[in-house]
């Protein structure tokens, strides 16, 4: 079940981890100040505005939903044409395996080596 307090609380945490005033988040999100003050009270933004917020905050639409990663844990194989496909799923199952203050540390490690890329519809 979502909850709108929660996904709020959430949408939040990661604007002040970012150190954004509301009008800061709604530029970087391309909306108004005033869509992420109602995203700010109790709202759910729509899919376009999750997906850009989950890749400001370095998360995933399912944390901002549900404050949960399992996919990473136990995901089912999803068969792609793309050998990359299956290396970033491996990547990222190590990844969520290593103990907290090491997978927090291969993240801030990634995020100087690797800009977050921009959606670009593909590889």
């Amino acid at each position: 079940m979502i909850n709108a307090t929660e996904v709020t609380r959430r949408i939040e945490s990661i604007r002040r981890q970012k150190g954004w005033t509301q009008e800061e988040l709604a530029a970087q999100l391309g909306i108004s100040q005033p869509a992420v003050s109602k995203y700010l009270r109790d709202r759910i933004p729509p899919a376009a505005v999750l997906l850009r917020l989950a890749r400001l905050g370095n998360t995933t639409v399912e944390w901002l939903l549900t404050g949960q990663k399992s996919y990473l844990y136990e995901a089912p194989r999803v068969r792609e044409k793309s050998a990359a496909y299956d290396i970033d799923y491996t990547l990222a199952r190590k990844i969520a395996g290593l103990p907290p203050p090491l997978r927090q540390a291969v993240e801030t490690l990634l995020e100087h080596l690797v800009p977050v890329r921009e959606e670009s519809g593909g590889r």
